[in-house]
């Protein structure tokens, strides 16, 4: 029984070609795979049913979007196998994030040569993501990238450098936990605590906020560098806006995983109501959401299976 490999040709900004990647695999593992063109409006039921008899992983070629949408699936489904994505998008955030190669080819085959990794799952009113959700100018940004006729990342950009310049930040309040009050911080997570210093307050108001499972937008920024998709807790992350200056000096801080910045604030916390003085657009993923001014988020620990190569650093 072949693997399907699921990839839509719309994602990222070249046109995929499976033959060509089979080419580049060795003979016993071109053997295992079937490309299979996907896309809305997003059909899974068969290709699950074929992975599940192949006994998975199911593989999909594509960018964030098309593996929220695998994603969100198999969960419905029951999680009859995991998930493996090969990247294929514009951002490819939640592969970066999980230390994916972006190299498709090798990206497979160290796939079908990793291991399963059991995933946190957050809820935004109910709807899973998987890899982080926001709101304010980086919803604002995915809504607009969304609405574009092109793609990759010079469309990204663009978008990116018009909203910047006009969006303002809104008010806050929040009904929270945070992670410190839950009985199922371990020893190690209470450690890291103690190493990092503890969670900032909740900020009052926001530019741009995101809640990361994992922590890359994708591109290379690291927005939540210590977000954990096993730890029970979802990754705040407040990004301030630029200056100019800032631009130049701060901002290019984002894309090394190390680095440190004022620009960017961070915490966790386990679930939280959020009430904003305006509805604003959020996102799921990079996946447009509609405008809310309240937002409740959740999470299930550990309720996911995700294909992972041998570089991920979680277990």
């Amino acid at each position: 029984m072949m693997l399907p490999l699921l990839f839509n040709p719309a994602s990222g900004a070249s046109p995929k070609d499976p033959d060509a990647l089979l080419r580049l695999l060795p003979p016993d593992v071109r053997t295992r795979i079937e490309p299979t063109p996907l896309g809305p409006p997003w059909e899974w039921s068969e290709a699950i049913a074929r992975a599940t008899r192949a006994e998975g992983p199911l593989l999909v070629w594509g960018g964030d979007g098309t593996a929220h949408h695998a994603a969100r699936a198999l969960l419905a489904a029951g999680c009859p196998v995991a998930l493996g994505v090969i990247p294929g998008g514009s951002g490819n955030g939640l592969v970066r994030g999980l230390r994916t190669p972006l190299e498709p080819a090798g990206a497979l085959q160290r796939l079908l040569e990793g291991r399963e990794l059991c995933m946190d799952v957050p809820r935004l009113d109910g709807t899973p993501f998987f890899n982080l959700c926001g709101t304010g100018f980086e919803a604002a940004v995915a809504h607009r990238f969304a609405a574009l006729p092109v793609r990759g990342f010079k469309a990204y950009a663009r978008a990116t450098w018009d909203l910047w310049r006009s969006w303002r930040e809104t008010g806050l309040r929040w009904d929270a936990q945070g992670h410190e009050d839950s009985a199922s911080v371990t020893g190690l997570q209470r450690l890291r605590e103690a190493w990092q210093g503890r969670d900032p307050e909740l900020p009052e108001r926001a530019w741009s906020l995101c809640f990361a499972n994992l922590p890359q937008y994708g591109s290379g920024l690291w927005i939540a560098p210590h977000a954990d998709p096993t730890d029970g807790a979802l990754q705040w992350a407040r990004l301030s806006r630029p200056s100019w200056f800032d631009l130049l000096a701060e901002a290019p801080v984002l894309f090394r995983e190390g680095g440190h910045t004022p620009l960017r604030q961070e915490g966790r916390l386990q679930r939280a109501t959020l009430y904003l003085e305006r509805p604003l657009p959020w996102h799921l993923d990079g996946e447009p959401a509609p405008e809310r001014d309240r937002a409740e988020l959740t999470l299930v620990p550990r309720a996911f299976r995700m294909q992972v190569t041998d570089a991920c650093p979680w277990t």
